[in-house]
């Protein structure tokens, strides 16, 4: 496929930053991809060009995209990876890649008269998975890094046990209705506000305030709901220094690790939690082995989600299959930069049983690709933030429209 005209802009995303749009033309196609920006990033993601040295990058290297023939995606996502000649695309910038590849597998899925999900699932390096709607995780209590209040775990979520996509969307709806009215009756409300992924943030006087307040609605209205947590543990993590060992500090104390592993056993037990990610430093492979070896032991299935240990990089997925340092990856394409090597690190996820759970970003637009991909992939789930705001909407209203199909 031919590329005849090809444009990148500077658009806002949900938190008001600059971020890219790309737009390519081919015959009587066209397609526009744009992509998202998180404020919680791993250390091991790919290089974020600013998104005006990405426009002056694009003007160098346009030339060579016009006219030339790419067959497949993965050919034109190396070409690029190519280009880059850099580990962490440091030269291009994982954002400028991004948003050319996706825009080209839209291109090629109108080209091939195909479902972007369809066309995904068709791609052979991930081995014809079954296309199969994801679960929705509703991030309906933000803290850490995305509410200002005292919650040091960053999402509070709440995930539906039913099969039915739209019966799901349905019941998260109306269960993040439920907890606003909770919410400003407990607090009043002047005092709830929504966070970076339209989850609501309070004065929490701790974290298990929050998990509590979830359970208590759930049991009240029988709701099929099960708990998440995304802890991003490396926010609160204290590096060792000349006067202290390293450890964490969540609600104003600090934990060691076997303290704050014990803590996550007691929440899990407790309140019968479904899956709980990040729940260490980005580097401790063994601790998060830990903990997953714990429950496993325990014949609890929660799920143990690695994202800033993995940052969708084939590299930090082996070490951690190997170290067994989890059971499911948190899928973010603009931690790697193209939709082919994301598609590798799904694969490899799948080869070693693994599940696969599909990202937003919390700086967001309205592009709903990830929709497309966590149902392309057969995805266990998919993480949009709360069932409000546009940007998050979005992706949830993609896959329940993929799934009426």
């Amino acid at each position: 496929m031919k590329i005849f005209d090809a444009k990148v802009k500077i658009i806002q995303d949900s938190r008001g930053s600059d971020t890219l749009e790309a737009e390519f033309k081919s015959g009587n196609f066209s397609a526009i991809a744009n992509v998202p920006a998180g404020k919680s990033r791993g250390a091991h993601e790919a290089f974020v060009l600013e998104p005006k040295k990405a426009i002056e990058k694009f003007g160098e290297i346009k030339n060579e995209i016009l006219g030339k023939d790419f067959e497949s995606q993965e050919e034109f996502d190396n070409f690029f990876i190519q280009l880059d000649e850099t580990p962490n695309k440091n030269n291009l910038g994982g954002n400028l890649i991004l948003a050319l590849s996706l825009a080209f597998a839209r291109l090629k899925a109108k080209n091939e008269n195909k479902e972007l999900s369809q066309y995904i699932n068709q791609q052979s390096v991930i081995s014809n998975q079954q296309l199969k709607s994801p679960k929705p995780i509703f991030n309906v209590i933000n803290g850490g890094a995305h509410a200002k209040n005292k919650l040091n775990f960053q999402e509070f979520q709440v995930i539906p046990s039913v099969s039915d996509f739209g019966i799901a969307l349905s019941i998260g709806r109306e269960f993040y209705k439920k907890l606003k009215e909770f919410l400003e009756n407990k607090f009043g409300k002047e005092n709830v506000v929504l966070g970076d992924e339209a989850g609501f943030s309070a004065p929490f006087k701790n974290n298990e305030e929050a998990i509590d307040i979830l359970a208590e609605l759930i049991k009240k209205y029988d709701y099929p709901l099960r708990i998440g947590l995304d802890v991003a543990a490396s926010q609160f993590y204290k590096p060792a220094g000349l006067f202290r060992k390293s450890g964490y500090i969540v609600d104003g104390k600090k934990y060691s690790l076997d303290e704050l592993k014990d803590l996550y056993l007691r929440l899990i037990e407790t309140y019968n939690i479904l899956s709980i990610e990040d729940p260490f430093y980005e580097e401790s492979f063994e601790d998060f082995a830990g903990l997953t070896q714990n429950l496993a032991k325990n014949r609890r299935e929660t799920l143990v989600i690695t994202d800033d240990l993995t940052t969708t990089n084939p590299g930090r997925l082996k070490t951690a299959i190997e170290k067994k340092s989890g059971n499911a990856i948190l899928i973010k394409p603009n931690q790697i930069g193209t939709l082919t090597e994301t598609l590798k690190v799904v694969q490899l996820a799948y080869e070693n049983n693994w599940q696969a759970i599909v990202s937003h970003r919390s700086g967001e637009t309205m592009d709903d690709f990830i929709a497309d991909l966590a149902v392309g992939i057969g995805a266990w789930g998919i993480k949009a933030g709360a069932p409000a705001r546009p940007e998050r909407l979005v992706k949830y209203e993609r896959v329940l429209g993929i799934s009426k199909k």
